[in-house]
């Protein structure tokens, strides 16, 4: 028995959707015929706000507007399609949602760089909110896998259609795309690549989660898992593969995001030694960046001479490194009332 078909008898449906709710369904992820062209126009409109709001929402460091970007971002739709396909059986609206999916991303990753060219930003560009879509990780994952999960529990259960924009909003796929772009327009390529690993880690995620409970809440009628149990059990052992390959590099970040979490603690205490006991600076930030530290200050007065930080933070860290001390000064005044 291969490990397609393993997989797939591992998953036991409990009863059987019933057939008008299924095919609204399908009506709802696959569009053919005389509407193909009006929803591919939608389709397009909306994915173009979409992008178009994520860009400016990133680059003026602000949640909420990313947040309705993501609320009218019509990329799930196509991506709750494969998924719906892969159990199905249905190869021909597998490989329409999935040229629909590729579309989408190279129209979104060329139009957020084309914004970025246009507003000729470079550091001003790089918001903690754009950088937070550069580093995914294993709890990445986790949220995208119980997205789709989410999104295709929602799909089977009609009078839960209302938590649909909840599930857009807890797994993003147009901001990392967005980000993408921005940062191949800025130069910054090490950036642009986590961008797209966390896309892909939403996508991979998504996929796989929603043909579960596809499959779980009995979405495929029994006679057709019969007579397609290869060609579905196949499917769902490519989008395992997918997620799969995709943990490499989120375990890596995740070591490395854990890591330095570490190292910027412990060398809190060595940058508060450094600045003495009656210091009134206050350490706004500790960045570490290979064999670079950045500690970032504010207050009165001014910070001393740095040689003996570089040697304190070297020994922690062990290996030689170069120190640089950014202080923003703050003036006191004082008045008083006669």
């Amino acid at each position: 028995m291969s490990f397609a078909t393993q997989l797939l008898g591992a998953i036991r449906p409990r009863g059987q959707l019933d057939s008008e709710i299924r095919y609204g369904v399908i009506d709802e992820l696959f569009v053919s015929g005389a509407e193909f062209p009006s929803y591919l126009r939608r389709f397009a409109v909306l994915m173009t706000l979409s992008v178009i709001i994520a860009t400016y929402g990133m680059r003026d460091n602000s949640e909420a507007v990313v947040i309705g970007a993501m609320l009218i971002a019509p990329l799930m739709t196509p991506v709750l399609g494969v998924a719906a396909s892969i159990v199905l059986g249905m190869e021909r609206n597998l490989v329409k949602s999935a040229a629909l999916i590729v579309g989408a991303t190279s129209g979104a990753i060329l139009l957020a760089w084309s914004l970025q060219l246009l507003a000729q930003q470079t550091e001003a560009s790089l918001t903690p909110v754009l950088l937070g879509r550069t580093s995914p990780t294993i709890v990445d994952l986790g949220i995208a896998l119980a997205a789709g999960a989410a999104g295709a529990y929602v799909q089977t259960r009609r009078k839960a259609l209302a938590s649909l924009p909840g599930v857009a909003i807890a797994v993003a796929l147009v901001p990392p795309l967005a980000a993408v772009g921005m940062f191949i327009g800025l130069g910054a390529y090490d950036e642009a690549g986590g961008a797209f690993i966390l896309y892909l880690t939403n996508l991979a995620g998504i996929v796989f989660a929603a043909a579960l409970v596809f499959l779980a809440v009995g979405f495929t009628p029994r006679s057709l898992l019969e007579r397609s149990r290869r060609s579905v059990g196949l499917g769902l052992a490519v989008a395992l593969g997918s997620v799969l390959l995709i943990v490499g590099p989120l375990a890596y970040n995740s070591f490395q995001i854990y890591n330095n979490a570490r190292d910027v603690s412990g060398s809190r205490g060595n940058v508060q030694d450094w600045l003495g006991e009656d210091t009134r600076l206050e350490i706004f930030r500790i960045k570490l960046d290979g064999d670079s530290v950045e500690v970032f200050l504010g207050g009165p007065g001014e910070p001393p001479d740095t040689d003996n930080l570089a040697v304190a933070l070297a020994e922690r860290l062990g290996a030689p490194l170069d120190v640089t001390v950014r202080w923003a000064p703050v003036l006191e005044e004082t008045s008083s009332v006669p």
